[in-house]
């Protein structure tokens, strides 16, 4: 099959589940879809999760799906229909890397609408507006993310030549792909990287080529990108956790307390222009960064190294003026 995508998977699967004189068992999904038996089984589970009746007939040797089951088209009301035409908004505002499919799964929605929906929608639509942060501009690495979809979806091993900031440098890698994701505007992949022996987190528009290798890898089983993330400040991941302890003041102390920065974060007010800020994170260069961004209203009280090196960047600054 040329599209190996899931969703489409997912759909193709309740259509020949609802086709009479077949039988399907997990070996002939597998064959059908040239994906593998593990595949199909976590195809299987997010249908679960989705609601869709699929199980398996002991009896008979096969899988079927509930005779009464069939799609429906969405009964969205009007603050679900502003809701979800709002957040397509948002992601047509910035670079996308599926946003024709966006439009096309948007437009479906749109005409799926009663006709009282559909008049006042366009005009409540013009009224709003989301202004993104900066962004990298995905269009050209559309083919990219196309592959590692694919990679990921067929469990293959990838090799990439992946361009380094911090060292200047461009290497061969061969990576697990497990998780696509966006931060700060930016698109990332998440892998173990055979050249390091550990999990890493590449920029995706830093990967000058990719190629599919026919070796097959397994997603851990308890593998979680919100856990491997949890004490990042962004996403660079530390080998230690730290502790960090800021005092903010003036305008800071009043911005801060309005942002949520990290599951871990405790604030404390000691006066009305005065706030202790205290972290956990493994990511010393991303909140070193975010901490300077503050200038004088931010003062690092521990540890007492994070303080050494703020000092220091300041003092290479002040020599460049």
């Amino acid at each position: 099959m040329a599209d190996k995508n899931r969703l489409f998977r997912i759909i193709k699967t309740i259509m020949l589940l609802n086709e009479p004189y077949k039988h399907w068992e997990a070996k002939d999904f597998a064959e059908y879809f040239e994906v593998s038996e593990r595949t199909f089984h976590r195809d299987k589970k997010v249908m679960e999760e989705l609601g869709v009746p699929i199980y398996y007939d002991n009896h008979l040797k096969e899988y079927k799906i509930l005779d009464n089951f069939r799609f429906k088209a969405p009964n969205l009301d009007q603050q679900e229909t502003e809701a979800v035409l709002l957040a397509a908004k948002e992601y047509q505002n910035r670079s996308f890397p599926m946003k024709k499919e966006l439009e096309s799964g948007l437009a479906k929605v749109y005409n799926s609408l009663p006709e009282f929906l559909k008049s006042s929608m366009g005009s409540y639509i013009k009224n709003y507006e989301i202004i993104s942060d900066p962004f990298v501009e995905l269009k050209e690495h559309q083919q990219k993310f196309d592959k590692l979809k694919e990679a990921i979806n067929e469990e293959k091993k990838i090799e990439v030549n992946y361009y380094s900031m911090s060292s200047n440098q461009t290497t061969k890698r061969k990576l697990d792909p497990y998780n696509l994701f966006f931060n700060n505007g930016a698109p990332y992949l998440y892998a173990f990287c055979h050249l390091r022996d550990e999990k890493r987190i590449f920029r995706i528009d830093r990967i000058k080529e990719i190629k599919l290798t026919t070796e097959t890898y397994e997603l851990p089983d308890n593998f979680s990108l919100a856990e491997e993330l949890e004490n990042a400040w962004g996403v660079e991941q530390g080998k230690e956790e730290m502790e960090v302890e800021i005092k903010f003041s003036g305008r800071a102390a009043r911005f801060v307390p309005e942002y949520h920065w990290s599951d871990s974060q405790e604030i404390k007010n000691i006066s009305e222009n005065e706030i202790i800020f205290k972290v956990k994170t493994g990511s010393w260069e991303e909140i070193k960064k975010w901490i300077l961004g503050y200038g004088s209203e931010a003062e690092v009280l521990k540890p007492e190294k994070l303080r050494a090196e703020i000092k220091q960047v300041i003092e290479e600054m002040i020599e460049n003026y």
